[in-house]
């Protein structure tokens, strides 16, 4: 069983990415051998990056991102839901990933869900430079939602037909990023 954790990467009260996280994991939870669960990173509360060192020469010694940490621990594999906020990931989801001990996402496949007026393609590809610093392996196959099309009212999700098969094609390239990463971890 692969364990990915789906990590809601907004922590604004009225945003949509509940539902899209939610929605992901669903139809992630429909591949064989799966199992999805979402992270919302609102509820870890924590503080702006202050540590003395960088994760990657001493780990977190905030409380609040020792847990982050330790839940992401627990997974095999990350996929993340961001919206895009001025033509790059949104400040708080950079926050948490600053926080991330690098061993805990190094040879881990990667998935990116965005969503945005442009479909989320310009924070997807700044989370794709964020992730390679870490050595992660992020597939190809990303699923880009449209405010217009895929939100009624361009806040309700409500995603559009084409988009079903997504997601679980999405999730077999992690699964075979996984298999193929596993042995270097």
């Amino acid at each position: 069983m692969t364990k990915i954790a789906v990590i809601l990467g907004s922590i604004r009260p009225n945003r949509a990415g509940a539902d899209v996280a939610e929605w992901v994991a669903a139809k992630a939870n429909t591949v064989a051998d799966v199992e999805a669960q979402v992270l919302d990173i609102a509820a870890f509360n924590l503080p702006h990056f202050a540590e003395e060192a960088a994760p990657a020469f001493a780990p977190a010694k905030d409380p609040d991102a020792i847990a982050w940490n330790q839940a992401l621990a627990g997974f095999d594999a990350f996929i993340f839901v961001s919206p895009e906020y001025n033509h790059s990931v949104p400040g708080a989801l950079k926050n948490a990933i600053d926080f991330i001990t690098p061993s805990i996402l190094a040879n881990r496949a990667v998935g990116l869900v965005g969503y945005s007026f442009s479909a989320g393609h310009r924070q997807i590809e700044h989370l794709r430079d964020i992730m390679a610093s870490f050595t992660t392996g992020v597939v190809r196959p990303e699923v880009n939602l449209h405010l217009v099309s895929d939100f009624e009212n361009m806040s309700v999700f409500k995603p559009a037909a084409f988009h079903d098969g997504e997601v679980p094609t999405m999730v077999q390239a992690i699964l075979a990023q996984d298999k193929a990463l596993s042995s270097l971890r």
